[in-house]
């Protein structure tokens, strides 16, 4: 498939990207930080600036760490568990704090992704590992939005479901470089929700947390159902792996390879690849700290200091 630029976002100096997120075909989020301090903007036929509330100082890590679909709006999370809700384009955030689940743990669980299940009105997170705070998730796990009468009025309030944490089945993969028994775990490096499923992207153990060590041990997405029961598990080239926002694809950028690879995830076959180059979608901007994202026939390539979207052509 070809693509054309059709916007060329515009920062102000010492302001980076951070997230962007695609809410449908013509509207779209931007979270920025500039001197520290983040800014969200929703761009398209509802062009506003969202008032976010204030990143509690918890410690130096605490962030936005995922800007995520929810209903007819977005959400955002931040890293010690807040959850920042805006149910359509026009209404307000709406921020809960996450009750702890684990009151036996000292480390608070540290969110590393979030995403919305539009079936059982959830959302799926990933989790770092406590000792070990900006590696890939360890685990995942389940939240719900449930109401709890505070002063004789119904608050939201945000609980994790059974206080689950989930790990990928080291039993389903390959063997790693380091021995199971000495406390391996497979990194979750993106996780995809769907309808009634979950994709999660793995490149391997411990080595490759190594600065030393390889890239990629494997490169293997995992599919479970709505109940996080295993289906199987899908090969792909080694990469970066991208879920579009309409959750009809999965995104690989493959590593030294300038070009894209959709495949459809009902099937996962390769539906189509797009070349990344300057005439058609870089410009001046290289593959180097790219990330992806889609929706309908419009393809959202950014970095720190740049956002193109651009459309794909049939």
């Amino acid at each position: 498939m070809k693509t054309k630029i059709i916007h060329e976002y515009k920062l102000n100096p010492g302001q980076e990207i951070s997230r962007v997120l695609p809410l449908s075909s013509n509207d779209f989020a931007v979270l920025t930080y500039q001197s520290g301090k983040p800014s969200l903007n929703i761009h398209g036929s509802h062009e506003r600036q969202i008032d976010l509330p204030d990143i509690k100082k918890v410690d130096d890590l605490n962030r936005y760490c995922s800007l995520f679909n929810y209903k007819d709006g977005f959400g955002l999370a931040q890293s010690f568990g807040r959850l920042s809700l805006c149910q359509n384009l026009s209404g307000n955030l709406k921020t809960v704090q996450l009750k702890h689940p684990y009151p036996e743990k000292q480390h608070y669980p540290f969110l590393a992704s979030v995403g919305y299940r539009e079936a059982d009105d959830s959302f799926i997170a990933g989790i770092e590992n406590e000792f070990s705070v900006g590696f890939p998730a360890k685990y995942w796990t389940q939240i719900r939005l449930e109401k709890k009468k505070v002063l004789g009025l119904q608050m939201p309030r945000l609980n994790w479901t059974l206080g689950e944490l989930r790990a990928l089945d080291l039993n389903k993969f390959p063997p790693t470089t380091r021995n199971y028994s000495d406390g391996e775990w497979l990194n979750m490096q993106t996780i995809g929700v769907d309808t009634n499923r979950l994709f999660i992207y793995t490149n391997g153990g411990a080595a490759t947390r190594s600065k030393s060590g390889p890239n990629f041990e494997f490169s293997i997405i995992s599919e479970f159902d709505g109940d996080h029961r295993f289906i199987g598990n899908h090969t792909v080239e080694e990469g970066i792996v991208f879920f579009s926002s309409d959750k009809k694809y999965l995104i690989l950028l493959p590593r030294n390879k300038k070009k894209l690879f959709i495949y459809d995830k009902n099937t996962f076959c390769m539906a189509f690849e797009i070349s990344l180059t300057p005439k058609q979608n870089l410009g001046t901007k290289t593959t180097k700290y790219l990330s992806v994202d889609m929706w309908g026939n419009c393809l959202y390539l950014y970095g720190k200091d740049f956002l193109h979207r651009c459309e794909i052509i049939a």
